[in-house]
């Protein structure tokens, strides 16, 4: 999906007048986070630095991008025992359920996941890629880097520069296991299907028994979530997919019965048939 159709395909309900406002309010709050990346002062430069440290650090290998949709609850996470791993969000839950953990940890948006659960974040020790404008929340310890993120549509090579958030944090982890420099990368659990709908990127109150997640109670209730921006992750998917195959690269959904089209499918159980 191109820019173009991406804007032409947006609907008069989905530019809401709290949308327009909201963007316009995030873009302020936004630059001075965006000055002291530009300025590269010694925080920036640190972080830059750790950012450089992971750039193809496993170049030639696979990787499981694991999101959190509930087809997690089909999919025998075990057979990751031994692979590389990109998680996202509260995914650190299926420890307790399964015993999954993933090698790494994203998580990118602020209000939504990172300022409600804070505490559970801060205190994950396996190595954390956070939203850099959320910093000043966290205790810089030595397994926490920041990742920038701007607001111009693109898939980023070089993550020291900045990211496109792709209204999803999965775009962020696609981005991140490409600087890493797997050859191959696979998705699993990005169901792409809340079964809530409404306006794009509006904020709701949950329930407390939302089944959009691998884990009831993944919301308490009263906590705000984000309505899904599927147009908008579709863009950034797509801006992926040309990145890889242009660099000779692999990328697929092993989602069990996924509803995301932008990736070729693969049967997420055929990538152990020497394992089982």
């Amino acid at each position: 999906m191109s820019r173009f159709k991406y804007l032409k395909n947006i609907s008069f309900n989905e530019l809401s007048a709290e949308r327009i406002i909201n963007a316009f309010k995030v873009r302020v709050k936004d630059l001075p986070h965006l000055i002291e990346w530009r300025l590269n002062g010694r925080k920036a430069k640190t972080n830059k630095d750790k950012i450089r440290s992971f750039h193809n650090i496993h170049k030639g290998r696979r990787c499981f991008i694991v999101a959190n949709g509930p087809s997690l609850k089909q999919t025998d996470l075990s057979l990751l025992k031994d692979e590389i791993t990109i998680g996202m969000n509260r995914i650190y839950l299926s420890s307790a359920q399964n015993g999954f953990i993933p090698t790494y940890i994203v998580v990118h948006d602020i209000p939504v996941q990172l300022m409600q659960f804070t505490k559970d974040f801060d205190d994950l020790k396996l190595p954390k890629f956070f939203n850099w404008n959320a910093r000043k929340h966290f205790t810089l310890k030595e397994n926490i880097t920041f990742i920038r993120s701007d607001y111009t549509p693109k898939f980023s090579e070089d993550l020291t520069k900045t990211s496109w958030g792709g209204h999803s944090v999965t775009n962020i982890c696609i981005q991140l296991a490409y600087y890493m420099g797997f050859n191959e990368v696979y998705l699993v659990g990005k169901d792409h299907n809340y079964e809530q709908k409404g306006v794009p990127g509006k904020l709701v109150q949950s329930t407390g028994d939302e089944s959009n997640h691998f884990t009831k109670g993944y919301y308490k209730k009263g906590m705000g979530w984000r309505i899904p921006d599927y147009k908008g992750e579709e863009l950034a998917y797509a801006m992926a997919r040309e990145a890889f195959e242009k660099a000779g690269r692999i990328i697929k959904d092993a989602t069990i019965h996924g509803k995301l089209q932008v990736f070729d499918k693969v049967d997420y159980y055929t990538l152990f048939k020497n394992n089982i």
